[in-house]
């Protein structure tokens, strides 16, 4: 694989990383994941609209927003890749050298980024998957897209121990979002999602769903869905960049409805689906 290191195009296995990278001590360090549809960036400017307010929250000096679009397309085009993909983008604060908890100002970060074909999730798309309910322990600044991620990984692989496929994420009594998505609520064909806070991250695919619901006159509502009236809902689904809508049929052991996607989580598929496919 060819990826991108700091103005260089090299193979994976020749990038080095000073162990003294502040991303690597300290999770210092910021991402964005994105993909294409018809080969195109999907809301390419809302990812660079967040991936710049989390720079700025954690002071992370980075200009050169208007070279990113052509990194990702030429690591597209030196990788091979026909199909549609995904990419990923971390930029750390930089080294820092001996190892201290503050930083100069003037550190070079470090940029990386490579390009994946998109696995298919169409199974998922189709059926809807299992999740489970897991405590939320992140940090007070899920606004932020740091790479500080381990209260995530550890939630996700329970949830994969538990042959669900994501994990919803609550504080006291207010469910936030996943490991690694934004959860939705239906109830009575209203759409409930969590407002924007520093406990959820502002996903993209989120703002997708809000705005067709506005443009479609969808009832929604931003509002805190409760563990303890979570099965006073009809439907649920998640959203993200590679989750796209997926339906959730099962929580914990509780089967949602009839074990189906519902009729509200299947038209705001159709309408996300016919939107990316307008991507030009």
């Amino acid at each position: 694989m060819i990826v991108y290191f700091n103005d260089k195009y090299i193979p994976h296995d020749e990038v080095r990383v000073s162990p003294f990278d502040r991303s690597f001590l300290f999770s210092d360090g910021v991402y964005e994941a994105l993909r294409t549809y018809n080969g195109k960036l999907f809301r390419l400017q809302d990812h660079l609209e967040r991936l710049k307010y989390s720079l700025q929250e954690l002071e992370i000096s980075f200009k050169d927003f208007d070279q990113l679009e052509n990194i990702f397309t030429t690591l597209s085009e030196n990788n091979n890749i026909k199909t549609e993909y995904s990419v990923y983008l971390q930029i750390s604060r930089g080294v820092s050298f001996p190892r201290t908890h503050n930083y100069e100002n003037n550190l070079t970060p470090n940029v990386f980024a490579f390009v994946k074909p998109i696995k298919d999730n169409s199974k998922e798309i189709n059926n809807g998957v299992k999740v489970i309910l897991e405590k939320d322990l992140r940090w007070l600044r899920c606004d932020i897209k740091s790479t500080s991620l381990l209260p995530s990984v550890m939630a996700n692989q329970n949830a994969i121990r538990n042959n669900a496929f994501e994990a919803i994420l609550f504080r006291d009594d207010f469910i936030t979002e996943g490991s690694h998505t934004n959860f939705f609520a239906v109830k009575e064909d209203k759409i409930f999602t969590a407002p924007l806070s520093n406990y959820i991250l502002n996903g993209v695919t989120r703002k997708v769903i809000l705005e067709l619901c506005k443009e479609n006159k969808i009832d929604f509502s931003e509002e805190h869905i409760t563990i303890n009236k979570l099965k006073d809902y009809d439907e649920f689904f998640l959203t993200g960049t590679t989750t796209e809508v997926t339906p959730v049929i099962q929580i914990d052991d509780w089967i949602v409805g009839d074990g189906k996607p519902g009729n509200i989580t299947r038209s705001i598929q159709e309408l996300f689906f016919n939107s990316a496919k307008q991507v030009l």
